[in-house]
């Protein structure tokens, strides 16, 4: 799994960025430092993090407040928030999920927790992601579904009045390699057709530049068959 890479760390006091920023980096992470509180909203639009570290106890804005700020933005809403705080009182740990945000790191910041928490909640955000795309496609393979019922009976019209055409002209009636041929794309585009209603799976493949494409040659369909 790829975790996200670019971390900004928000935090009042320059030994604890330090720190952090040290721990991170080591790991292999790209990240960002901010003193000022009422400037990370700025911050974040310019240097486009994956994950906040944000210290709660600041002064003129906590990071209760920044936090809630962040999640009222569309652009900036969906940034998960890690808060970072020497104050585990249950009502903090309560009002920090609340405002939005995903964990909370204890200080002095160990090793090992902040990192683990960080990857947790970078799985947890790429498993909500990858829902949310699956509940996408099957939208839109359902949408398909209905649009390919809708194309069958032209489709079927269009086979059958070439295929009335074979029957009644001579082997060598002109335009006759026309209509064998009009049939036969009928009957191709009829059993692609057909494997686009009954999708149930599907495996994807490269196709123009960087863009996918459902694979029908790999697609599992309702009653088995391929």
């Amino acid at each position: 799994m790829t975790y996200s890479r670019k971390v900004l760390i928000v935090d009042d006091n320059k030994l604890n960025l330090t720190l952090i920023d040290v721990i991170l980096r080591r790991d292999g992470y790209e990240t960002c430092l901010v003193l000022d509180s009422q400037t990370v909203l700025s911050v974040v639009e310019s240097f486009a993090p994956d994950l906040i570290l944000l210290d709660i106890d600041m002064p003129v804005l906590s990071g209760l407040e920044v936090c809630q700020q962040l999640k009222e933005s569309e652009k900036l809403k969906d940034i998960p928030v890690i808060f970072v705080t020497g104050n585990t009182d249950d009502d903090i740990i309560k009002k920090a999920f609340a405002v939005g945000g995903h964990d909370y790191v204890r200080k002095p910041v160990n090793q090992i927790e902040l990192l683990t928490r960080m990857h947790a909640v970078n799985a947890r955000v790429e498993l909500i992601e990858h829902i949310k795309y699956e509940e996408k496609l099957k939208g839109i393979l359902e949408m398909a579904g209905t649009v390919c019922h809708e194309f069958n009976q032209p489709l079927q019209v269009i086979s059958g009045s070439a295929e009335l055409l074979l029957l009644e002209s001579a082997d060598d009636a002109p335009g006759r390699d026309l209509a064998e041929t009009i049939v036969d794309q009928a009957l191709r585009m009829g059993t692609i057709n057909s494997k686009l209603m009954k999708i149930t799976r599907y495996e994807k493949k490269h196709y123009i530049g960087n863009s996918t494409i459902i694979d029908l040659e790999k697609t599992s369909i309702t009653g088995g068959i391929k």
